[in-house]
């Protein structure tokens, strides 16, 4: 069991909650959601499923292209990413339920409402980059792309939020007839998200775990 166990944890919990959050207040900005959520939240009116199931199921998607990509190489700690998404996905049903009554139709409010969903993301990733514990299905598919390939990660995530995005924005068109969760508050998450963990982390480095 890693050192510090029950610590690590709760910071992978509260930096989940805090993500899951960030996809709540995204979605109910309505001006698009992040690129690694667009899929489950276009989906959700394709299907009729819950953001939250549909999150859960893409995570499965993603671990299974894991194991496509890696084959021997995939280790068996890397399905620990799919209760991670789970629990993210849980998170995320439950706050959706918990704020259906918030309604953002000025578009001032909704901006403001799109910055904090970055604010709130981009803590919630620092914690659980501290907790260094597992990681969420989606880097840990840009991790395999990486490794598989030889690609520098931060151009296999750059590229594949775009293939996520274009994804959710041709699912949408075909079935629907319309762009649903794609607008330019997913540019803004895009850009801002990265940024903000960029300088976040310098300023959390008092949360360490000894070995």
């Amino acid at each position: 069991m890693p050192a510090h166990f029950i610590s690590r944890l709760i910071l992978l919990l509260s930096g989940l909650a805090l993500m899951a959050f960030g996809v709540t207040i995204s979605i109910h900005s309505n001006l698009g959601t992040s690129p690694i959520s667009s899929i489950p939240y276009s989906y959700s009116f394709i299907f009729n499923m819950s953001v939250g199931t549909l999150t859960v199921l893409m995570h499965i998607v993603m671990i299974l292209l894991q194991m496509a990509l890696l084959g021997k190489q995939f280790q068996w700690r890397q399905w620990l990413q799919l209760p991670v998404g789970i629990i993210f996905g849980a998170f995320i049903d439950i706050l959706m339920w918990a704020t259906q009554g918030w309604s953002m139709h000025v578009y001032a409010l909704q901006i403001g409402a799109c910055l904090f969903s970055c604010l709130i993301t981009a803590i919630g990733v620092c914690l659980v980059v501290k907790a260094n514990l597992v990681f969420l299905a989606g880097e840990g598919l840009y991790a395999a792309v990486s490794k598989r390939f030889g690609f520098e990660f931060g151009s296999c995530k750059t590229y594949g939020d775009i293939v996520l995005v274009l994804i959710a924005v041709i699912s949408a068109w075909s079935v629907l007839g319309e762009i649903i969760g794609v607008r330019e508050g997913t540019i803004i998450t895009a850009l801002a998200v990265g940024s903000l963990v960029k300088r976040m982390l310098p300023k959390l480095s008092f949360i360490k775990f000894n070995q």
